[in-house]
């Protein structure tokens, strides 16, 4: 079966029983947002990996060497803050550059990455370059602390539990389609697309204050919530009317015609972070994030979406998904 028929999901789950299970060092292995090691002294780690390719993830006609500096090792810093990670970080860089680029041009991309770097405490340590015979693209390893001693992981939802959501959803989505249009970056979409918000201090604050499970919104609400119920094995239900979408978000959408609610559901890298939480601990961890709850964690298996009157929605599509298939 081709990979094209299979899907980068379906692919995904090949690979992973495929691998050998964890050693005694590795604590948390594939299918979360980082692989969790704990190091000689009892201090655990969090490792990740995101590569970001021309043509795919970013279109050099909207978007400057800066941003994509910044974006790219801001998507890593994102898997971190999932985990509940934050403090000093480390990151390498891989470049495949085609050769034909401008030697400015790098190193705007880099002055990306080192502003990005000195906001969120992490050090470029290294890395190396290689030849494209096609497009230009870099790929971030990053491994940083989880100071709290614990770790949040897709896996560990259970009925009852409340879904919460930081921050708004579906702006980055609108900015890309209001860049693609030929709009200026200086909006607040655009710049939530280009410029993306780890949200390292709210996942901290998330392992103190007893969130169970959690991922980072990066192919879409619905799409990463079923990741969440994948690998916990339980299903989810969210009300249509408790998405946080922004009054910038609902501008943007009416100019091109769009649905700011699909965009919420559908749309990815918001890097928000998707939580669960016990009822009892729900409302004083939505304060302290802050974060508003969305749903609830359920037995039956799927994802609902419930309208304004509680009626189930029909779902036709999920999120973003390289390859399709299954």
């Amino acid at each position: 079966m081709k990979i094209s028929e299979r899907g980068e999901f379906g692919l995904i789950r090949s690979i992973r029983m495929l691998l050998e299970r964890p050693e005694e060092g590795l604590v948390c292995g594939a299918g979360d947002d980082a692989a969790v090691f704990r190091g000689g002294r009892g201090e655990l780690f969090a490792y990740t990996a995101d590569a970001l390719v021309e043509g795919v993830h970013f279109d050099l006609r909207y978007t400057s060497w800066h941003s994509l500096g910044y974006k790219a090792l801001a998507v890593n810093l994102s898997d971190l803050a999932s985990m509940g990670g934050g403090g000093l970080s480390y990151a390498l860089v891989v470049l495949g550059l085609r050769g034909d680029e401008e030697t400015a041009w790098i190193e705007e991309m880099y002055r990306g990455m080192l502003e990005c770097g000195r906001r969120y405490s992490c050090r470029l340590a290294g890395g190396d370059v290689v030849r494209s015979p096609g497009e230009t693209f870099l790929s971030i390893s990053l491994v940083g602390v989880l100071p709290e001693g614990r770790f949040l992981s897709r896996g560990a939802a259970l009925p009852g539990q409340v879904i919460l959501v930081t921050g708004t959803l579906g702006d980055s989505y609108l900015g890309m389609r209001w860049l693609k249009q030929g709009g200026d970056a200086d909006n607040h979409c655009a710049r939530r697309h280009l410029y993306p918000h780890p949200r390292l201090r709210e996942g901290r604050a998330a392992v103190r204050g007893g969130a169970a499970a959690a991922i980072d919104i990066s192919d879409g609400l619905l799409r990463d919530l079923g990741h969440i119920c994948e690998e916990s094995g339980v299903g989810a239900e969210i009300r249509m009317a408790d998405i946080p979408v922004s009054e910038e978000a609902r501008r943007v959408a009416h100019g091109l015609g769009l649905d700011p609610m699909e965009a919420a559901l559908h749309g990815g890298e918001d890097y928000e972070l998707l939580l669960t939480a016990p009822p009892e601990l729900a409302h004083r961890l939505a304060g302290a994030l802050p974060a508003k709850p969305i749903g609830r964690i359920r037995e039956e298996p799927g994802v609902s979406v419930l309208d304004l009157e509680g009626a189930e929605v029909a779902i036709t599509r999920t999120g973003y998904e390289h390859f399709g298939g299954e």
